[in-house]
């Protein structure tokens, strides 16, 4: 396991470099996008499936997406309800920015980083139930607060987005082919292994090129609200599972950093489809970003939560 703080310093480092390549226009945020497109079918696939070939299946991981699933519709109903006095275009934000988690472009390479495969793949699992949240229950929401023209055939078009991801389709490979006890070449292993590893230095890169945060105080306000929501249950119902759960200590570790993690970017990407407020959306990634970096920093090296 490697010291948390070079982890978190190295990564803050990256992210550092990516901004700063922005700022000073050698990167658009369009050529961001276009990177985060590379990743989603190169390193990212390469990343996830190098890592389920590997790992010790066992009966506690269907736990993991169990938990993201409930406790993502749990907060996409609380939201529904506690913003429904604030306009659509906001409400719809408000609603699927409160539930989802950002692990693909934020959590992997931390996780990676501190708790080696194990962590990876508690990571994973967990990112199964998150990614229901994130295009089921978030984009099915959107839908219903969209201003613009509404996706009638909702449930075919998420179905269709859901099986097309190459990180899902890479997972499920990678737990078949583990299940089998499939032998790949040397050759084809270490190929994989490769372009898995340059999915750390893309993503905390990406992390700094999208970064930016312009809001009105109101909206600030807005953001306030979404993300006392998400942290305060997220660590009400992280300690709760923390203490009852009767699973090692590395499983209920990795489980708490997870339910406090940033907002998904896919939030974004709902907002400018589906005509609502998206400077708002990118503040809520944005702002969650950092306010989750710190957070996991300090539980890591303070209170010690890295053990796996």
């Amino acid at each position: 396991m490697t010291d948390p703080n070079i982890v978190f310093g190295s990564a803050l480092c990256i992210i550092a470099i990516g901004y700063a390549l922005k700022s000073a226009g050698f990167i658009q945020e369009h050529d961001g996008k276009s990177l985060s497109k590379f990743l989603m079918h190169t390193t990212f696939p390469a990343l996830v499936f190098s890592t389920m070939i590997r790992v010790n299946i066992t009966w506690d991981l269907i736990y993991l997406p169990l938990i993201a699933m409930l406790f993502g519709m749990f907060l996409s109903f609380s939201a529904f309800h506690l913003f429904k006095k604030t306009e659509p275009e906001n409400r719809g934000v408000m609603t699927i920015g409160s539930a989802g988690f950002n692990l693909g472009i934020f959590a992997y390479p931390l996780i990676e980083g501190i708790f080696g495969i194990q962590g990876l793949t508690y990571a994973i699992m967990f990112d199964l139930g998150n990614s229901v949240v994130n295009f089921f229950v978030n984009y099915g929401m959107g839908n219903y607060f969209s201003r613009g023209p509404k996706n009638d055939n909702i449930a075919a078009h998420i179905f269709k987005r859901i099986i097309s991801l190459p990180p899902l389709q890479a997972m499920v490979l990678g737990v078949v082919v583990n299940l089998l006890q499939i032998k790949f070449p040397v050759f084809a292993l270490d190929l994989i292994s490769t372009i898995a590893s340059g999915n750390k230095p893309i993503v905390l890169l990406l992390m700094g090129i999208y970064f930016s945060v312009r809001l009105s105080k109101k909206s600030y306000y807005r953001v306030f609200q979404v993300l006392s929501l998400r942290y305060a249950m997220g660590f009400l119902v992280g300690g709760i599972c923390f203490y009852l759960l009767p699973f090692d200590l590395g499983f209920r570790n990795l489980l708490m950093l997870c339910l406090i993690l940033p907002v998904g970017m896919t939030v974004i990407t709902y907002s400018d489809e589906l005509n609502l407020n998206t400077p708002l959306a990118a503040s809520l990634v944005n702002i969650s970003l950092v306010i989750s970096f710190a957070i996991m920093w300090i539980m890591v090296t303070v209170f010690h939560m890295s053990a796996i």
